[in-house]
């Protein structure tokens, strides 16, 4: 019977510490929770609240999770210095004129693709050209 038990506590033990590595991982925020970190500082922002260590943890926790304070004091400390308003103005430009830019270059694209067409079609009759010479 003692060995019984001794196996079935050897047989326990890791599913106890299978249980355990999870909440390890759960730790570590993931790609899609520091995004959150992100939202958090810009929703300070645009409240018109500062920046700050405090602001932000008490906005993640509003969210339902629980701030990481490394998480947190990075982006504080990246933000520092950092005009918001310029950052979303700079950021926003790039892609509209690439939506844009398609619309206004579609004519361009299209003489593009007629004349590689062309130049295509030449190639191929120098080539029969040549091929015919083999044979002449």
């Amino acid at each position: 019977m003692a060995e019984e038990k001794k196996k079935e506590e050897k047989a326990e033990k890791p599913k106890e510490e299978a249980k355990a590595e999870p909440a390890k991982e759960a730790a570590k925020p993931s790609a899609a929770k520091k995004v959150n970190y992100v939202y958090g500082a810009l929703l300070l922002h645009s409240a018109g609240k500062p920046v700050d260590e405090d602001g932000l943890k008490k906005v993640v926790e509003a969210a339902g999770e629980k701030p990481d304070n490394a998480q947190v004091k990075a982006l504080v400390s990246s933000l520092d210095g950092v005009d918001i308003d310029d950052a979303i103005k700079s950021a926003a430009v790039p892609m509209a004129g690439a939506a844009a830019a398609p619309a206004a270059d579609s004519a361009a694209t299209a003489k593009k693709e007629e004349q590689t067409e062309e130049q295509a079609e030449k190639k191929a009759e120098e080539a029969a050209a040549g091929l015919s010479s083999l044979f002449g």
